[in-house]
């Protein structure tokens, strides 16, 4: 059985829902999953599972810094090799939520890198970055909510976002599973 762990950080609640349906997803798929916020992934040996998922939302560009902290402390513990070989049946996904607000995904793509890199220095071959559209919380939320570069994105992620989520993540399980029995039949 395909093994998965989903980490997310999510102060304002919308890449805590996607990575919930991302969860759905995947176990619907087939897979066993671990869900957990990233205050609980600290301490976390990540190597032990087939599919690491990371969602986190994008602010200025970037990965907040809870997650910096992780990704370099993440890579500061592992023994990067020169070329980062690809490790056989390790897998990533990361997901990304945004607002986009000045210039719409534009304003995610950084952030999706950003994590995606951390897992290719790991040698985990990065099978998406996923992005979903999520509402703005705090100040200034009305209006960037309602007049930035993506127009009306109250409530957001919706159930369309997050079916969309849990199905790709269905599918993505469904794949996997199916290359991890064929490496364990040889």
């Amino acid at each position: 059985m395909l093994n998965a762990l989903v980490i997310y950080f999510s102060p304002g609640g919308n890449t805590k829902r996607a990575a919930e349906a991302l969860a759905r997803g995947l176990e619907r798929g087939g897979a066993e999953v671990t869900l957990m916020p990233l205050a609980q992934a600290q301490e976390v040996d990540d190597t032990s599972y087939d599919l690491v998922c990371f969602g986190a939302p994008s602010y200025h560009f970037n990965v907040p810094e809870p997650v910096l902290h992780y990704v370099k402390k993440r890579l500061n513990k592992a023994a990067v090799r020169l070329g980062a070989p690809v490790q056989p049946y390790k897998w990533a996904v990361v997901l990304i939520t945004y607002g986009g607000p000045h210039t719409g995904i534009d304003e995610a793509t950084p952030a999706g890198d950003h994590l995606a890199q951390m897992f290719r220095h790991l040698g985990y071959e990065v099978r998406g970055i996923w992005y979903t559209v999520g509402a703005f919380h705090g100040d200034r939320a009305e209006a960037n909510n309602l007049y930035g570069w993506l127009g009306d994105i109250r409530g957001r992620p919706n159930e369309h976002d997050l079916g969309v989520i849990e199905t790709n993540a269905a599918g993505l399980a469904f794949v996997l599973s199916h290359l991890k029995n064929q490496q364990a039949q040889r």
